[in-house]
Formats: structure tokens, sequence, C-alpha cells
């Protein structure tokens, strides 16, 4: 993810963060029953100065700082929600929350505040428990990227589906916004633009682990580099 600092990485494995800022990087975290320690990460978002990650199987967010120093992290405390695996942020910072084996998403009130069910997917909505991203953009609308039917839901800040879009691409991976579109990618570099035709990039075989759009730069996390493109009209 992009900090004011620089780019943030999460090694899910090695339960690490890193910040690489000006050619170095700077690793924090680590396996660890300290308030700091990762036991499970598998999500991570920036929001302003601060930077935000999900552990999953003890089913809390961590913040840290831009400098990756740790500033609290928060349970989320629900009855029957467990073991989160995707979240974003809007601009109020209400955290929404995927959780798979309920196919809900729920939504935090600012970082540590009550969580409450969101979205029921369970219901004729979407009978597809198969999302593999959602992202939130300028205006608060929700997407979510389905990876089996190939599909994107946009639902408003209420909740209330507003469009529904096909895809081409085969087994997205990645949602991101982008002015007043969405840019969809998956692991073998195709990308597209909602209501576009798909771009092969050409990535030399390796694979997409990850990507974000810094202003009109999309950067992608490969698995042995880092490639940035610019984008205008296309890419």
């Amino acid at each position: 993810m992009k900090s004011p600092l620089g780019i943030v990485f999460l090694d899910s494995d090695k339960r690490r963060v890193g910040l690489w800022s000006k050619d170095t990087i700077d690793i924090r975290g680590g396996y660890g029953t300290e308030d700091a320690g990762l036991f499970d990460p598998v999500d991570i978002i920036s929001n302003q100065l601060d930077v935000f990650i999900l552990d999953q199987t003890v089913n809390r967010l961590i913040r840290y700082d831009a400098q990756l120093n740790f500033v609290s992290s928060f349970k989320l405390e629900s009855k029957s929600a467990f073991y989160p695996a995707l979240f974003s942020m809007d601009n109020r910072q209400n955290i929404y929350i995927y959780y798979p084996e309920l196919n809900n998403i729920y939504r935090t009130k600012a970082f540590g505040g009550k969580i409450t069910q969101f979205l029921d997917l369970n219901s004729n909505i979407s009978i597809d428990n198969c999302i593999s991203d959602l992202a939130l953009n300028k205006v608060d609308e929700l997407a979510l990227l389905y990876k089996c039917n190939r599909r994107v839901h946009l639902f408003s800040r209420s909740g209330k589906i507003i469009r529904r879009f096909n895809i081409e691409i085969i087994n997205p991976l990645i949602i991101l916004p982008f002015n007043l579109s969405w840019l969809i990618i998956n692991e073998a570099g195709q990308i597209e633009f909602l209501d576009m035709k798909p771009i092969q990039l050409l990535l030399d075989g390796e694979k997409i682990k990850d990507a974000i759009i810094d202003k009109n730069t999309l950067l992608l996390l490969l698995s042995s580099s880092l490639i940035m493109y610019e984008i205008s009209d296309g890419i």
C-alpha cells in the first residue's frame, strides 16, 4: 500500500510489515502475542497517515502510524462474525469487513466503534460466495469483485445495490477505484476498466500479487519485482 512515507508491504508468511522508502526497507512486526505482534495477517490498507492490518485468526485490526510504529489494536467483537478475510475503509473511517463463512459484510463506526451487519450477501442480491476483493471509491460506493462469475456489484453507502457489471478477464483478483470508473486485475496481468476491453500487460511470466493506484500511476507487486505504469486513457 502507498503511505505518506513510501510503499508498505505485508509479508503474510513471515508475519511482517515493511516500509520501502528511499531504496531502504524498514521491517516491523513478526509473530508474537504482544499488541504489535502479528499472528495471521491477511489484508492491509493505508488511510491518511495510518496503516491498518487485518489479523484474521485473532479477529482484530491493528493500527500503525506512517513510520510503522504501533498505535493501537481493535478486537472485532461480534456474536456471530469470525475469521474476516478482507476489509476497506471509507472517507469517514468506517471499516467494512468481509466474512466468507457467513457471506456477510459488517461495518464498524470508525476505528474501534461498534460492529454491525452491513450487507447480507446470502439474499437474492448475490448467492455466490466467491468474493476476491472489495474496495470503496471517493464517494463511499462499495464495489464487490466476484471471482467465480466474473461480476462486480456496486453498492451505495446505505447498502443499496446500484449496478451490476459483467467483466471479461478470467479469475479477477483485485479491484481498484480510478476517477469515475473501476479497474480490475488478475494475476496473469490482464486488466480491465469497466465497460472497456481488457488489456494484457507483459510480465515475463511473473504473477501479480497485489496492486495499488497512486494518483495516475498503477503499481504492480510481482513475485520478485515492482512495476509502475502511468494511466492515461488506457495503459
